[in-house]
């Protein structure tokens, strides 16, 4: 069986929706083709979930952390690395990065859809989000992260808890330091009794696309995953 992440999912929905100019068919192409450039973003993002998972960062004097992530050095400000392990010890019974997936049937093929939740308890699924300019609150929720996340891991409530390095210029790179940071209102989404059917049209739709344009080359098996 082909396996598809829900992030990939979601590049495709919002290729599949016009979300944005940025939202294109290369994106897309080059998201389920695994190539990855050099992103700061992405860097600091994992950075600051590290220490959400873990309660750590190297102190290295006059206010400055630093974290580690796959050979990537992120530094950070003492109100950054506070707020991350607030926000930590505000869910001691958390599972953190919890792996789930899910089978789906189209009328093209059957496909194995999997993510990992943050932080999950009870029945409730929270993501974190590091931004680097003012969120909106639409790209979440028409975003179905929340909606295939809630469906994996049987849940209820999914929570985005944004982040926001406000300040961060692209000359900065991985140094975070000299910004302000914002935590926001976490954003609710709750699951419905469509959230099923919305979870349905989109894998039709994606597998009719890779049916289609004859892209089964870019995916990769469930099977694969599982004996990692």
């Amino acid at each position: 069986m082909y396996r598809i992440s829900v992030t990939s999912l979601e590049v495709f929905r919002r290729f599949r929706d016009k979300h944005s100019i940025w939202d294109t068919e290369e994106r897309l192409l080059n998201v389920l083709a695994g190539i990855k450039e050099p992103n700061a973003y992405a860097a600091i993002g994992s950075c600051f979930h590290k220490i959400v998972e873990t309660g750590k960062a190297t102190y290295v004097g006059r206010g400055i952390f630093e974290q580690e992530q796959d050979g990537v050095i992120v530094r950070l400000n003492s109100k950054a690395v506070e707020n991350a392990i607030f926000y930590r010890n505000k869910f001691p019974d958390a599972q953190h990065e919890v792996h789930g997936g899910k089978d789906y049937h189209s009328s093209h093929f059957d496909i194995h859809v999997h993510g990992y939740a943050d932080l999950k308890y009870a029945k409730v699924i929270r993501d974190i989000k590091t931004k680097y300019s003012t969120p909106h609150t639409e790209d979440y929720t028409k975003s179905c992260q929340w909606t295939f996340y809630l469906d994996i891991f049987d849940c209820s409530v999914f929570y985005f808890d944004l982040f926001q390095f406000e300040g961060y210029k692209r000359n900065m790179l991985t140094d975070v330091t000299s910004t302000a940071f914002i935590p926001y209102e976490p954003i609710e989404c709750v699951r419905t009794d469509l959230s099923e059917e919305y979870n349905q049209n989109i894998v039709e739709d994606f597998c009719k696309y890779i049916h289609t344009n004859n892209l089964y080359r870019l995916l990769k098996t469930k099977e694969e995953l599982y004996q990692l």
